[in-house]
């Protein structure tokens, strides 16, 4: 996969793993949700998207998690070009609580990543 490049479609299918949530816009495949971590009503997930309209499917998979682990905060990273996902996880009321400068070096150059967070709805 190209990323953290980006991906393409084919991409998008060769890096779907068992226990990923297929992110579909009618019948097509336009990203996934991918739990890499749970504890301590904690989640942490990567979102990647091919196009700007997943908000539902997160939501889904964020509730999933609620119901299902007692979840109430979660995580996703991301580099600062990802501007579909972050766009999406902001209109779901993600912010922004850490940037790691320089912390990726792929293909030649260094990347920050942003470390996005949801608010705790455990309080």
């Amino acid at each position: 996969m190209a990323y953290p490049l980006g991906c393409s479609q084919s991409e998008l299918d060769a890096a779907l793993g068992d226990g990923d949530f297929v992110v579909l816009s009618g019948t097509t495949k336009v990203g996934f949700l991918r739990i890499r971590a749970v504890f301590e009503g904690i989640a942490y997930i990567d979102v990647h998207l091919l196009c700007d309209s997943a908000d539902e499917n997160i939501k889904f998979v964020m509730n999933w998690l609620a119901r299902n682990y007692s979840i109430g905060k979660y995580y996703v990273q991301l580099l600062p070009h990802e501007q579909q996902e972050i766009d999406c996880l902001k209109r779901l009321g993600f912010t922004e609580e850490a940037r790691l400068r320089d912390q990726l070096f792929v293909e030649g150059a260094y990347y920050d990543l942003l470390m996005l967070g949801s608010e705790d709805q455990r309080v």
